[in-house]
Order: C-alpha cells, then sequence, then structure tokens
C-alpha cells in the first residue's frame, strides 16, 4: 500500500511495523485515509545508533520515557468519521511530541513514529 519511497530506508521491527520519521507521517496518514483505514494510536520510538532494536526515549533529565497515544472508537462512530478522527489525532500526537526541550537536543539516533493500524 506505501510507494517504494515510503518503504525503503525505513526502520521496521521484525514484525513488520514500520517506523516513520515526523517529516513521512503526513504522507503516510493521506494514504491510510486514501484506503479506509484507521489508526489505534502509535508511539514514539527511540533507534540509538546503529541498533536494530527500538528503545525508551532519553529525557533532558536523565530518564527514559514512552510516547503513547490511542484513539477509540466512539459508540455509533461511522467507520469514515473513525478514520477522519484517528487520522487527526495521530497527526496531532506526531506535532506535540517530544516537546521542545524533553529530549536532550544532542540526543544520537532517531526519533521515529510507529502507527498501529485497523483494517
Amino acid at each position: 500500500m506505501f510507494p517504494p519511497d515510503l518503504e525503503q530506508g525505513t526502520f521496521r521491527i521484525s514484525n513488520g511495523e514500520f517506523g516513520w520519521t515526523r517529516d513521512q507521517i503526513p504522507r503516510v496518514i493521506s494514504i491510510l485515509i486514501e484506503h479506509n483505514i484507521g489508526i489505534l494510536g502509535g508511539e514514539l520510538w527511540w533507534i540509538p545508533p546503529g541498533a536494530d532494536t527500538i528503545s525508551l526515549v532519553p529525557q533532558a533529565d536523565g530518564t527514559t520515557a514512552c510516547y503513547t497515544w490511542t484513539t477509540d472508537e466512539k459508540p455509533g462512530e461511522g467507520w469514515a468519521d473513525y478514520v477522519r478522527r484517528s487520522a487527526a489525532e495521530s497527526l496531532a500526537a506526531v506535532e506535540k511530541w517530544p516537546d521542545p526541550g524533553e529530549i536532550p537536543v544532542d540526543l544520537p539516533g532517531r526519533i521515529l513514529y510507529n502507527l498501529t493500524l485497523v483494517f
């Protein structure tokens, strides 16, 4: 469903889930809407340099954090409405996290965004 340029060079864990950059997410979500696919939620991944696994996100204060969000279907909500709302809530979460100053400015590796899809 995703064009090759969104899959090539993108981080993928062993179960096939993608980790996308913040810049890629609007395009990914647009494709999901076109295919009528909802987003149950998502999470941020930190990929340390040279690693092939995801890790908790280091914080500027020396702790680590797990960033997640969920979008549950509302009673009586039509599927198309849920798809649009879950897309909007996911875009808002990606724009929101991490807040400026939360993570070290010189954090090595990559912060990526994973989306949990529902068909």
